[in-house]
């Protein structure tokens, strides 16, 4: 809109800039996601273009006191700005609204486009009509200028004005609405990003169970023959293991100490299987255990130390896990004296471990990593992901000291 000055000769000159940014950004931003859906908070947009008209009337009223206009008038300079400022805002509440049928989006934005240049055209003379008439109910000005000459001269000089304002005001809300078509998309990319994990990591995790079933049956067959009393134990432990598995929610992480103790149901069974000369150590620190892991991380990776470590090692064979936070992280490591991994066993990897890279990477992306490697006499897996600590152990956290860092001779 063109910004009016009235002053003390009844004459208006027009001065570019203003108004037109703010109405249709006041506009804009109010618009409510649904396509035809008029909700938009004309309160806030009056009372912004409120305030604009009297710091452009403050404006108006400074330059006449430096023309040295006859008798100056703050009040008559704002109402003035009000009245034009208040017009150009019902002109784009019109605007909004008559968007819902020329949108500019799509196929058929030229045909918008030349639509809405010759409403411009035609609102033109009607914008100068709306103000004229706001000037003559409230007298702003008549005592220097009749009401007939006022449009008369505001027709001549404000037509072509008129109508780039109105374009102008097109513009800005096209620019909102498509920012605001633009934040949703993403912000709907991202749920369905979300749904997608989160459906990948139900999948994930229900592959568990059947694999882990097969292998502790499998465990069963091999003992029934040869020790049926433990064999019956141990298919006690599995249904056992079993429920608490199917117990557990759908929640993404849970607290490592949850995790242990879930693997020392498992390590029961495996104890049944491999008696003796299995060798157990478990050293978690105490800060980790609160720390925050994937659900149902440990059990698939102490399964496949057991089957592919402890299983083809004849004699005593030592299975140690431990844990701790290294700065911002927290390092999970289990080692087996069994046979080396080969140096392709990312390609060659069974369900446990591919399934348990999986979710590292749904869950963590870049930051997580797990590695496997031939280390001393026996293999290490270590898993490397950020450390997040229970809410309720957070704060209590922050007061212990660094640790050192686990170092690769640990196991």
């Amino acid at each position: 809109m063109a910004s009016k000055e009235f002053i003390g000769t009844g004459r208006f000159s027009q001065e570019p800039g203003g108004p037109p940014v703010s109405a249709s950004a006041s506009v804009g931003k109010a618009r409510n996601s649904g396509r035809g859906l008029f909700v938009i908070p004309v309160t806030y947009l009056f009372a912004i273009m409120t305030v604009l008209a009297l710091l452009m009337g403050w404006q108006a009223y400074q330059l006449a006191v430096g023309w040295h206009r006859p008798n100056p008038s703050f009040a008559d300079q704002a109402a003035n700005q009000l009245i034009d400022y208040y017009c150009w805002s019902l002109i784009a509440l019109f605007i909004w609204q008559i968007m819902r049928v020329f949108s500019l989006q799509g196929r058929k934005w030229k045909r918008d486009l030349v639509a809405h240049v010759l409403i411009s055209v035609a609102m033109a003379p009607l914008a100068t009509l709306l103000y004229i008439s706001g000037v003559a109910l409230t007298r702003v000005g008549t005592q220097s200028m009749s009401v007939m000459d006022r449009l008369r001269l505001n027709l001549r000089g404000e037509i072509v004005a008129n109508a780039i304002e109105y374009l102008t005001i097109l513009a800005i809300i096209v620019a909102v609405d498509y920012y605001r078509r633009y934040q949703n998309e993403q912000q709907e990319n991202l749920q369905l990003q979300h749904a997608l994990t989160e459906s990948k990591l139900q999948t994930l995790r229900a592959q568990l169970n059947p694999h882990f079933l097969f292998n502790a049956m499998n465990s069963v067959s091999c003992l029934l023959h040869r020790d049926a009393a433990a064999a019956d134990t141990m298919l006690s432990r599995v249904a056992n293991l079993l429920r608490l598995t199917l117990a557990r929610d759908n929640s993404r992480e849970v607290r490592l100490l949850e995790e242990i103790e879930l693997a020392e149901e498992y390590l029961e069974i495996q104890k049944i299987r491999f008696g003796s000369r299995l060798k157990l150590d478990i050293d978690i620190a105490d800060e980790a255990l609160e720390a925050l892991v994937p659900n149902m991380l440990l059990q698939p990776l102490v399964e496949n130390a057991c089957i592919h470590g402890v299983a083809r090692r004849r004699g005593e064979c030592r299975l140690a896990i431990k844990a701790r936070p290294e700065g911002a992280r927290l390092l999970l490591t289990i080692y087996n004296d069994g046979p080396p991994v080969r140096r392709d066993w990312q390609s060659q990897s069974g369900i446990g471990l591919r399934n348990t890279m999986e979710r590292l990477s749904l869950l963590y992306g870049e930051d997580a990593k797990l590695e496997l490697s031939n280390v001393q006499d026996g293999v290490r897996l270590l898993v490397q992901i950020p450390l997040k600590m229970h809410p309720a152990q957070t704060s209590a956290y922050k007061s212990l000291p660094p640790q050192n860092p686990i170092q690769p001779n640990v196991m």
